[in-house]
């Protein structure tokens, strides 16, 4: 088991002087007697190897006024009066020194940005632009959780100070670009990259920018730069040699020649220049034939653009091996066919290369309009998946009788499940659902409501629908997710402890599952709050998990280091590499308990609250209600 002490500077020193100067009582003013408001009481740590601790807090213990707790070994002490007369305070004969301030000048609030994001203005601190590049090229991108991904985004696009030790060459934009492309990020890797600006910038830099026009289906444009390219291609890394020869083949097959893709594959043979796979493609692109691809790991966008416009692509290659920049391209071109377009959308949206509100849009413009009572009737099975969840979404959104609203919410988020796309659909109907009053009528939906508010955030509102549970016969209430919402919600100032009540219930009659109940106390303790004595114990029974991802070795460390001096942007990258592909519903105990303690360190409160419900909603306990 991973132990972490946090030992605080003042405490060093005041044990020091301590150890130096003792101060006997009477003798006057010292200010190491006063307590350390800056850092909470530490608690057992509930990761997966954690056990009920030997000696269980006083059942006495109460909620001091200020939020904390009081208990026999640590009582609470109200701060100290200001009313106090100057002259019965007596002075140090020494002067104090720089180290002994009260507060750690690395523990000031950051400066943050004016650019939206969130994030302090030196985001970039401890990492120089070789450190950064090294860092971005270990990460699995996009990331699949959508709290972290959220950060990514801004991390990424944030208009802040670059890195120190770039050669001003525009590098770090052009890295930038990469990475959001890489992400299926495409409006935002084009205003990086600004895409549409004057070739000659860099080789690379045109490269870049014209995969980026390329996926937004600006050929014409794409190709102006593309052959910018032909002359310099030497000065490109090999990956993008290659990538420079399919942009070639790709614009012959645009002009109306795809024969001119079988002589630059000709021509790259004879500079023994691009690989295997390369000249391949640029052989199918010549010879017009329809091309299968399914023997490649994912069908890259140049790929798809280059074989489209010659003998074209099976679209079910596409879904089950386009990369992210494709499909995103795909889910945004309104010339694509709903079958291919929908599917593609929906692919994009379970890796975060499309937000919820992108495929709420897509939805609304190739849904079918279809009759409620048809799409309440029929089988899943009956039409295309894909299409049917947009027509169901379409007429959600169009419906204005509560009843059957709600009636097709639900069909929605059944069909929505078993697709995978839950938790996004539960964001998409946010809109929809503020339209409905929570009332007993429709009180089997309450459930359904908390969800849909707590994704979308909105934790007034899921509150109003947890107080509607037990409204119909069969309903146990959902007094329990108000725990769930009082920790996802950053705003909440009162005692988070008082909601775990009914979770404790729950636990005592066995319906929280093993790996629940550790996870629970992990994300608990990670946010410094008190885990009650009756889940420490159910916890204790439960087997202790031991699977979930667990980053290489060093990973750990180097998050708890980077957190500690607040280097925000390396902190991030570090949780992305910590947390692994899967996010916070896979990760490891371990794992994620540092990915949430190092976030809340760096001063990203928002986002270690919302990865901590992530972290627990999937497995939340849930009622059956016909």
């Amino acid at each position: 088991m991973l132990t972490r002490p946090r030992f605080r500077l003042a405490a060093a020193i005041a044990g020091v002087a301590m150890l130096a100067a003792p101060l006997h009582a009477g003798e006057g003013f010292n200010p190491f007697d006063q307590p350390d408001t800056q850092s909470p009481p530490r608690r057992k740590p509930a990761t997966a190897a954690a056990t009920v601790p030997e000696q269980s807090p006083p059942a006495n213990s109460a909620a001091s006024p200020q939020g904390g707790y009081e208990s026999a070994d640590e009582p609470y002490q109200p701060a100290p009066s200001t009313n106090y007369r100057a002259d019965a305070v007596q002075p140090f004969s020494a002067p104090v020194d720089e180290r002994s301030r009260g507060v750690e000048r690395g523990e000031l609030a950051p400066v943050i940005s004016n650019d939206g994001s969130g994030l302090p203005f030196e985001l970039w601190r401890g990492l120089d632009e070789t450190a950064l590049e090294g860092q971005l090229l270990k990460l699995d991108i996009p990331p699949r959780s959508p709290a972290v991904h959220e950060l990514w985004r801004r991390l990424i696009t944030s208009k802040v100070t670059p890195p120190e030790g770039g050669p001003g060459n525009g590098r770090f934009d052009i890295l930038r670009a990469e990475m959001l492309l890489r992400s299926g990020l495409l409006n935002e890797a084009a205003r990086v990259i600004d895409a549409e600006g004057p070739a000659g910038a860099g080789t690379l830099r045109n490269e870049i920018a014209a995969k980026v026009l390329f996926a937004l289906a600006r050929t014409e444009k794409g190709c102006e730069l593309a052959k910018t390219l032909a002359a310099h291609k030497i000065d490109l890394p090999k990956p993008q040699q290659s990538e420079a020869l399919l942009m070639a083949g790709l614009c012959a097959a645009a002009g109306d020649n795809p024969a001119g893709a079988g002589l630059i594959a000709d021509l790259a043979r004879e500079e023994k220049s691009g690989d295997a796979a390369t000249l391949a493609i640029l052989d199918a692109v010549a010879s017009g034939l329809k091309t299968p691809v399914r023997g490649l790991k994912n069908v890259p966008l140049l790929v798809y653009r280059a074989l489209s416009l010659a003998g074209g692509i099976d679209a079910r290659d596409v879904i089950e091996h386009g990369e992210p920049a494709l499909l995103a391209a795909l889910a945004r071109d309104q010339s694509a066919q709903p079958g291919l377009r929908i599917p593609a959308a929906e692919a994009a949206a379970r890796i975060n290369a499309v937000s919820p509100e992108d495929l709420a849009g897509i939805y609304r413009e190739t849904g079918a309009q279809v009759a409620p009572e048809a799409l309440l009737s029929a089988a899943p099975a009956s039409a295309e998946p894909a299409l049917r969840r947009a027509s169901l979404f379409k007429a959600a959104e169009a419906e204005r009788t509560p009843l059957k609203k709600v009636r097709l919410m639900r069909a929605l988020l059944d069909d929505a499940r078993r697709a995978g796309l839950y938790l996004q659909t539960l964001t998409m109907l946010a809109r929809p659902a503020d339209q409905i009053q929570p009332v007993p009528e429709i009180g089997w939906f309450a459930e359904s409501g908390v969800e849909i508010a707590l994704a979308a955030g909105a934790f007034d509102r899921a509150r109003q629908w947890s107080m509607l549970g037990g409204a119909v016969p069969g309903d146990n209430g959902l007094r329990h997710w108000q725990a769930l919402i009082d920790l996802a919600d950053p705003a909440f100032r009162g005692d988070r402890t008082r909601s775990l009540a009914p979770i404790e219930e729950l636990a005592a009659h066995g319906r929280m599952p093993p790996d629940l109940l550790h996870r629970l106390a992990t994300v608990l303790d990670a946010n410094d709050i008190n885990v009650p004595i009756p889940l420490w114990e159910a916890a204790s029974r439960a087997p202790q998990p031991t699977g979930g991802y667990l980053p290489e070795t060093g990973v750990l460390s180097e998050l708890q280091d980077a957190a500690k001096k607040h280097e925000f942007g390396r902190t991030v990258l570090l949780v992305m590499r910590t947390l692994g592909k899967t996010g916070a519903e896979g990760a490891n105990m371990i794992a994620l308990g540092d990915s949430i303690r190092a976030l809340r360190r760096a001063g990203l409160e928002n986002d270690a609250k919302r990865l901590s419900m992530e972290a627990l909603f999937a497995q939340w306990p849930r009622n059956v209600v016909n």
